[in-house]
This record gives structure tokens, sequence and C-alpha cells, in this order.
């Protein structure tokens, strides 16, 4: 009877087979077609996002980052400065130049449609299958079923939508794929003994991190995936890794040497819901009660939304009894890891595998800047599948190791039913919720649906439907009514989180689109109250006062704004135009100067510095510099 056991439970161990590499043809072509039925599926499952537009971060990213419109000419410049920089005043203490880079190239491929960035994202994606499909199998020593499963339902789960349909967010299907790749070709090197293939490991894992700072995660998961997979005594992988750990150090001070001069904000309320918590207790219990959120999303993935912030999850204190199954269950889940893992039971490594890599966005270890964000569970997300790949494998009863790669165990009823009604239901969700992420108003349109207590789903589409692209060309009637209802969506977001400044300013911005200055002052001024040091409060103070011919106060104001952020190329553009309609051409020109000087294609400005020049008598300049603000905007010709 022991004996039975100790057979039956081998089956879900990770005890190394002998003879074990693929030798034939044969043996190639069934390895083969598994990893195109996979990438094939993953293209498939996102074809319907090839010509989606521009959504959320995707703006200032690239969109409308000066550095990314630069081109590949910027390259240089990406790899010496943060995430965001060259978007507006923005400043982060996000390293992430690879994806940059690639963001940058495509401006210059796509010619600035976003059809590039989509392409690139769906076919990442269907690579990530294929390299993910072969890891696995490299990593189990060619077990079909648990390496076909596990990546099958990756590619299918309907929680990565967020990930592919984004362009921005290639940065988390970069680092996952380089990071998985860097897994298999360390493991690799341990049973090879090949300097190489260590080396290639550590290129491979520094690639990763330069996609995205969550890849340091994996640092954990090599060591981890070697005493499961390898029989190497655990002091002798932790010598292996030494180069890879190298690159992690290497990424680090890099990072840190080009982000030393940066500044940040602190994380806000309006972002992360837990900032709101008044004491530890409720802050850790409502942090568990998210990662309980999370596996719900991974076993049932309905609803799906863009945003959880303040306060579509309520703060919870430890009598919840949310907080109490949530706690319950992921302590039982780390119970059995720990008591299975010197048995090197599979369901311990995904158990495992999914604590290491949602450790960095639990807000237990460390604050970021999102309570809960799908995308967050792009990596972490593989845990899952592989634990569910195992419950399939074991109904499939067991299954003969031999030198032959099959794809037969596959077609197993037991397996078969179970993982197609999977695949199905994940494909129908995955194709169902793609269209959400087809342009900006979708997205925020499904938010303030899906999370409608979120005071940043009202806050986007309010601030969207703000935009004069939304408007601009209807009907004064069609205008106004689309501010109006711009200016609900932001009141809304104000009566879930009163002290949400941005809300306040954007509805200062519609009510002075539609000309009425004085309730536009009065917001500008209510959201000057909650953040005083916000260059662009100070910014459209200053336009109210221009527009009603109060030049020395809109001067002062402008100013005011260039003195809290050097690098607001617009306050100075404004600035300038104050100066001029004061007939102070020389600060004008000053001002203006400044202007190009942080966004070196602004028409606008290139176009008042011609004016400008034009009052001083100076017909050359003002003919060069008009000539330039034609070019960069020959709209501007009719001005």
């Amino acid at each position: 009877m022991e004996k039975k056991r100790a057979t039956r439970k081998d089956k879900f161990t990770a005890e190394p087979k002998k003879n074990r590499e693929i030798t034939s043809e044969k043996n190639k072509s069934t390895g083969l077609i598994g990893g195109i039925i996979i990438a094939v599926l993953g293209f498939i499952l996102y074809s319907n996002t090839l010509n989606h537009g521009f959504t959320l971060d995707d703006y200032s990213v690239i969109l409308e980052n000066r550095v990314t419109k630069q081109g590949i000419s910027a390259i240089p410049e990406i790899f010496k400065t943060s995430y965001r920089y060259g978007y507006h005043f923005t400043s982060d203490d996000l390293y992430r130049p690879v994806v940059k880079a690639m963001f940058a190239a495509e401006w210059d491929m796509g010619n600035q449609s976003p059809k590039a960035g989509h392409w690139m994202n769906v076919l990442f994606y269907a690579l990530t299958g294929w390299i993910l499909y072969f890891s696995l199998l490299r990593i189990s020593k060619w077990n079909v079923l648990f390496a076909f499963i596990s990546a099958a339902l990756f590619i299918a789960h309907p929680v990565h939508t967020e990930v592919v349909a984004s362009i921005k967010s290639r940065d988390e299907i970069l680092a996952f794929l380089f990071s998985i790749w860097a897994l298999e070709r360390y493991i690799t090197s341990i049973r090879n003994k090949k300097t190489s293939t260590l080396i290639t490991a550590a290129a491979l894992y520094l690639i990763a991190l330069l996609s995205k700072e969550s890849a340091i995660t994996f640092l954990a998961v090599f060591p981890l995936t070697a005493w499961f997979f390898t029989d190497e005594k655990p002091v002798d992988s932790l010598k292996k890794l030494i180069p890879v750990a190298g690159a992690a150090l290497l990424f680090l001070i890099i990072r840190a040497a080009v982000l030393s001069g940066a500044t940040t904000d602190s994380v806000s309320v309006a972002d992360n819901l837990l900032m709101a918590a008044k004491d530890p207790v409720t802050r850790f219990c409502t942090a568990v009660l998210i990662l309980g959120l999370y596996l719900k999303l991974l076993v049932f993935p309905h609803p799906l939304v863009f945003d959880y912030s303040f306060n579509q999850i309520p703060l919870v204190n430890a009598g919840d009894p949310y907080f109490i199954a949530a706690a319950l269950v992921h302590l039982g889940l780390l119970v059995f890891a720990i008591k299975t893992i010197k048995s090197k039971n599979l369901f311990a490594f995904s158990i495992l595998y999914y604590f290491i890599t949602i450790s960095i966005f639990s807000n237990i270890l460390i604050t970021i800047g999102s309570s809960m964000g799908e995308r967050f569970l792009y990596a972490p997300s593989l845990g899952f599948c592989m634990a569910v790949a195992l419950g399939i494998s074991k109904l499939a009863g067991s299954v003969e190791q031999t030198s032959e790669v099959t794809m037969q165990p596959l077609l197993k009823p037991k397996v078969l039913i179970p993982l197609s009604l999977l695949i199905v239901a994940y494909s129908f969700k995955t194709f169902a919720q793609n269209p959400v992420w087809k342009n900006n108003f979708t997205l925020y349109s499904d938010g303030v649906k899906n999370s409608p207590n979120s005071t940043r789903t009202h806050y986007y589409l309010g601030n969207y439907l703000v935009k004069p692209e939304v408007w601009e060309g209807k009907s004064n009637e069609i205008r106004d009514s689309i501010l109006y209802r711009g200016i609900g969506s932001l009141k809304k977001s104000i009566e879930i989180y009163p002290y949400f400044a941005d809300a306040f300013t954007q509805m200062g911005v519609a009510y002075y689109k539609m000309n009425k200055l004085d309730s536009a002052m009065i917001c500008y001024q209510g959201a000057l109250k909650l953040n005083p040091g916000y260059a662009t409060i100070h910014n459209n103070i200053g336009t109210v006062y221009f527009s009603t011919g109060k030049y020395p106060e809109a001067l002062k104001a402008f100013l005011k704004a260039t003195q809290q952020d050097p690098r607001y190329a617009e306050a100075h553009a404004n600035a300038g135009s104050a100066y001029g309609m004061m007939q102070q051409y020389d600060n004008a020109l000053s001002s203006l100067f400044q202007a190009i000087k942080w966004d070196p294609n602004y028409a606008q400005a290139y176009f008042f510095i011609g004016i400008t020049y034009q009052f001083k008598g100076d017909k050359a300049n003002s003919e060069a510099y008009l000539a330039k603000a034609y070019k960069l905007d020959p709209s501007l010709k009719k001005n």
C-alpha cells in the first residue's frame, strides 16, 4: 500500500529523468507542433486588437512623449533618462529603456500610427507562448502534458487582455518573455555545465530587467526552479546564479545612476487606496484582501476592468470576513508549499512561484503606485496555470515517461475535455474583452460601468470628454452637451474622493472651454488649495487672467508655473505671450526660447517668436521662425 502511494506521488514531483533529450526528427517535429499551436492561438486571440488606437498610458510613453517621437535618434537619450521623461513635465523613478527604445523605433516605422505598436504586442505575445512552451518542456525534461497545458492556459487566460491590448504594457510582455527564457538557459546550464549557456541566461535576464523592474523577482525563481527540476545541490545552484545575480546588480547600478537626480511625487490616495488606511493593520488587511481578489480573477476572470482605484475596493479590518477568507486561503497554500517543498511536489513549485512573482505588487513588502491592476497578474498567472495543468494531468492518471516526446497524452478524454472547456471559455472572454480597449472612450466608459466606485474611472472619462479633439468642429450645443457630460463625470470623481486636485483642474478646463471663466477660476482655486505646488494649476489660472485682459496677473501665474517646473514648455510660451501683450518683446523672446528649448517641436512657440520679431521689425528672423512654425503645423498659416 505504501509503495503504491509513493509511486502515485512521484507523478507530481520533479525528480530528474535520465535520457530525456530530444534526438529524433519525429520528436523535434512533435515539439514544434505544440509550439506552433500555442503561438497561433495567442495571435488569433488578439487579432481583433490590431486596429485599435492609443489608450491610457500610451499617451505618456508614446503619443505625447517628445523623446519617443524623435524616433531612433532618441535611443541614446532614452537609455540615459527615466521611463516617462519627455512627457510634459513628468518625472518618475521608473527605468525601462528597452521597451521605450522599441516604441521610438516603431514611431519611425509606423508613421505615428498605433498599428505598428499593436502588431508588435500581438507578435511578441505569440512569441511568448512559443518560448514559454519550449522553456517548460526543457525545464521539466520534456513533460508534454505539463508544458503544453501550462503554456496554453497562460496564453488563453483573459486576465492578460490589458497587457496585450495596451501598447504601453509591452514592458510586462518583454520582462516575462526574457525572464522565462533566461530561466530555461539557467536550468540548461546546470545540466550541460556550459559557461556560454549561463552567460546567455545572464544577458537575457538583463534585457528582462531593462524592460521592467519587476523581473527582479525572478532572482528568487531561478534557485527555486533548480531545486524542483534538477538534482543540483542548493549551494551549487546558487554558485551558478552568480552571473545572473551580476546582471541584476549591473541593472541596479545603471538604474541608480540614471535616476539619481529624479524627483517623484508621493503615492496619492487616488492612485493607491491603501494610502487612505489610518493604521498599519487596516492597510495590511486590505492588501491581503486584494491578494484574494487577484486569486478570484485567476479562477473566475469576470468582470475585467482597467482600474481599481479609490474607493472601488473598501478598506477592511481584521474582522472582515473577506479578509479572513483571503488570509486563510493564502496561509493554507503557503503551509502546503512549505510542507511539500522537500519532496519536490510541483504544486508547491507553482504556489511558491506565484507568491514570489506577485510579492512586488502586493503592497505588503513595498508600496507601489497602484492598489490593484490586472497587468500585475501577468507573470504570476503562470503559477496558477501550472497548478491547473498539474490538476488536469492528475486526471489523466499515470503517463509513462519514455524517450519519445508525444502529444498523445493530450488526446486522452480526461485531459482533452477539461482543457478544451477552459481554452474555449477563456478564448470567448478574451475575444469579447478586447474591444473594450479599442480607444479611450470605450475603455473609460467600460471602467465607469464595471468599477463605478473608482474615482479614477470617472476622472478618466471626464478628462477625455473635456479634450478639444472630442468636440471640435461640432455645434455649440453638441459641444456644451459633451462638456457638461464631462463635468458630470468629474463631479462624480470628486464626490468619491473630495481631495482629487486633478479632477478640479479638468473641471475648470471644461468651464474655460465654455467661456464660463468665473466657474473655471473657482475650480482652479479649489485645485490650488489641494495642491499648491502643481504647475498646471498656476498655468491654467494664468489663462483665465489672460482671457480677461489681466496680463500682469496672467504673467505672474505663468512665471509661477515655470518656477515650479522649469521644463514646462507651455507655461514658458504663455509667459512669452503675456510679455508680448505688454509690449515687452525682449522678455517675450526670452520666455519663448525657453519653450522651444524644452520642446523643440512646439510649433506655436515658433509662431509666436516669428510674430514677436515682426513687431520688433526684424523681418529676416520673423520669416525664418514663421517658416519653421508652418513646417511643424501647416494649420498655423491661417492665423
